[in-house]
């Protein structure tokens, strides 16, 4: 009696834990492994697939990987909803292994204005965009090593890296300028754009290397063609420190 007992309590505390071991991996990423289980236990595709559309997915999609999940019993159907998952929405950017977080700039702040009227626009009045703040976050060395995963239908050449000009509580970059002299001119401007070289790592991945030692100061991997003056969007990047 007390031998059957203790087994009982035995089993008891096996099934508790592996319920414990279920409700974690429940309450984390969506991982292949988590798909295998779902499938194992006989859910159907449809909620499967709304599992993986309402979770945060963590997949190894390797052509073997593929096959792994073909070999457990997983279905094309789920496959593909996984793989289409695994797409990047958002240029995921890491300097020196260190995640960067895409910042949107500030309302123009605009320079000059009362030197143009007083010379009749003969010099230019400048438009300039703004990141809150003196520095970044993000520390780097002055040869960092840049990395871009890019979403599929992206490309390379609409990330520029560019030397922002400190001030006391904000960063800033020259996104317009207007005069007699230099017309109207839009874009940043050639000065504080550095020089690099794109390698294709394949997948859309990129190494984005500057050919220069980067100096001290603040800089930012701006995204071409991300202002939006009708929105008061005056641009998006990823923005470091050089130290």
């Amino acid at each position: 009696m007390f031998r059957k007992q203790v087994l009982s309590g035995i089993i008891c505390l096996v099934l508790l834990a592996g319920a414990a071991t279920v409700l974690r991996a429940q309450e984390g990423d969506i991982t292949n492994a988590r798909v295998v289980e779902m499938t194992k236990i006989g859910l159907d595709d449809d909620i499967i697939i709304a599992k993986i559309k309402g979770g945060k997915c963590s997949f190894q999609l390797a052509d073997s990987d593929l096959m792994d999940l073909k070999k457990a019993g997983v279905s094309s159907k789920v496959v593909a909803v996984m793989l289409d998952a695994s797409q990047l929405t958002v240029t995921r950017v890491m300097i020196d292994q260190k995640e960067i977080e895409v910042h949107t700039l500030g309302e123009a702040k605009s320079g000059g204005r009362l030197g143009a009227a007083l010379t009749h626009g003969l010099s230019s009045a400048k438009e300039k965009a703004y990141l809150e703040g003196p520095h970044s976050k993000i520390i780097v060395s002055p040869t960092p090593v840049i990395f871009l995963e890019l979403p599929k239908d992206d490309t390379i050449d609409n990330y520029i890296l560019v030397k922002m000009d400190p001030k006391s509580d904000r960063r800033e970059i020259e996104v317009a300028s207007t005069g007699l002299l230099v017309g109207q001119k839009s874009g940043i401007r050639a000065e504080a754009i550095q020089k690099t070289a794109a390698k294709s790592l394949g997948g859309n991945k990129y190494s984005l290397t500057p050919t220069d030692t980067l100096k001290n100061g603040e800089y930012m991997i701006y995204v071409n063609g991300s202002m939006d003056k009708i929105k008061g969007t005056y641009g998006r990047g990823y923005d470091f420190t050089v130290e």
